[in-house]
């Protein structure tokens, strides 16, 4: 078995770990994730991605080195601590049954677990049924998502492997994955004294109305998943103007644009090049362009035949009395290594489930529930020794 205060232990140290993105990076924390394995006896590979940033592999061979593989991805950067905290942010403090500090959730003790597997199969002597691997990732937090690109630029994915990501579900199955795209949209007027606006052309006039119709669009749009929900659309960052009495000339906003099938990423960009041309044809003199901001991101689902999504049904029953819940609040918001590894692949067998709430990830006094750890030690054992 997965001994749990190992994995509490190892969770806590990671999260004094700081690796934020953007920020210090990953660094120190692959480091001790290399030590901590290589403790165990394990070889531990390093596969640079970017200068000082470098995903981790390690590998376990089970008895059926042809068999299927279970591979377990996990990243090793958070999202900046940010402000409003009221716990130590890199303490690892419990206080009733919950684990505080940045990536507590997201994603140090799904991370923890892979290790306390690790750690559990050596000290045990067991040779899982199949290989057992996992990879650790830079790069989650950002737009670019290089970790998981550089895992299958590397070829170090098989076909057949089953993928499974402990992200943050509240410990449901992530079966389906809402897709995404960011896209920077700047948009071009005319300078002029406020006094004599109309010699001017106001480009946040011009964005402001391109950002409402744009919002009525996505929310005309006729799909509605069974488990994703409907489109989504956010501006998240605007940007422009000099002075409060100048006309503004030039003005940038970062849009989120969350898709569902049949809609991929292109059909986002046709939406906002189609809106902002019919908006810019009615003020004379403005201009706009577009784009794409991070990665390529579709929406992606995993089969239910699929052998990682069978096993983990299998393997809940048998620990929790109970089939893992599906949709609702399992996060399918996010977008995992996990997801874009399906995306770069075409893989139906790579899925997501793991301690804590997306509702807490990336917060001020992020936690993560150590029934969850746990409820995970137990699962993940399971779904091994029954592989």
């Amino acid at each position: 078995m997965i001994d749990v205060e190992t994995v509490i232990a190892d969770t806590q140290k990671l999260i004094g770990i700081e690796s934020t993105n953007p920020g210090v990076l990953e660094a120190d924390a692959a480091d001790w994730i290399e030590s901590r394995l290589r403790g165990l006896g394990l070889d531990v590979a390093r596969h640079p991605v970017r200068p000082g940033r470098d995903n981790l592999s390690v590998v376990i061979p089970g008895a059926d080195r042809s068999a299927p593989r279970l591979v377990l991805v996990s990243h090793m950067d958070t999202v900046p601590i940010g402000s409003g905290w009221t716990r130590d942010p890199l303490g690892g403090e419990i206080v009733d049954g919950l684990l505080y500090g940045r990536g507590a959730c997201d994603m140090k003790s799904g991370l923890a677990l892979t290790i306390g597997l690790l750690d559990a199969l050596v000290s045990t002597g067991t040779v899982p049924p199949a290989d057992v691997v996992c990879f650790y990732t830079v790069d989650e937090e950002a737009p670019g998502m290089l970790g998981a690109y550089q895992l299958v630029e590397d070829g170090l994915l098989r076909p057949d492997d089953q993928i499974l990501a402990p992200e943050p579900s509240g410990m449901r199955l992530r079966i389906s994955q809402m897709g995404l795209r960011w896209i920077t949209l700047t948009v071009t007027g005319r300078m002029a004294h406020a006094g004599r606006a109309h010699l001017g052309t106001n480009a946040a006039h011009v964005l402001a109305h391109i950002m409402v119709e744009l919002e009525a669009a996505f929310e005309a749009l006729p799909f509605d998943d069974d488990i994703l929900g409907r489109p989504r659309f956010t501006t998240g960052v605007i940007s422009g103007g000099v002075a409060t009495n100048v006309v503004p000339a030039l003005v940038t906003a970062e849009l989120d644009l969350r898709i569902v099938p049949p809609l991929v990423p292109e059909d986002a960009v046709t939406m906002v090049e189609r809106i902002a041309s019919d908006v810019v044809r009615r003020y004379e003199g403005a201009s706009f362009s577009i784009e794409a901001l991070g990665a390529r991101r579709p929406p992606v689902r995993a089969s239910d035949d699929s052998k990682i999504v069978r096993g983990l049904r299998a393997s809940y029953l048998a620990v929790a009395g109970r089939e893992p819940e599906i949709g609702g609040a399992d996060g399918h918001e996010a977008y995992t290594d996990s997801a874009m590894i399906a995306a770069l692949t075409g893989t139906t067998s790579s899925t997501v489930l793991g301690p804590g709430a997306t509702d807490q990830a990336h917060t001020a006094d992020e936690f993560v529930p150590v029934a969850d750890l746990e409820l995970g030690s137990a699962l993940l054992w399971d779904l091994v020794q029954s592989w």
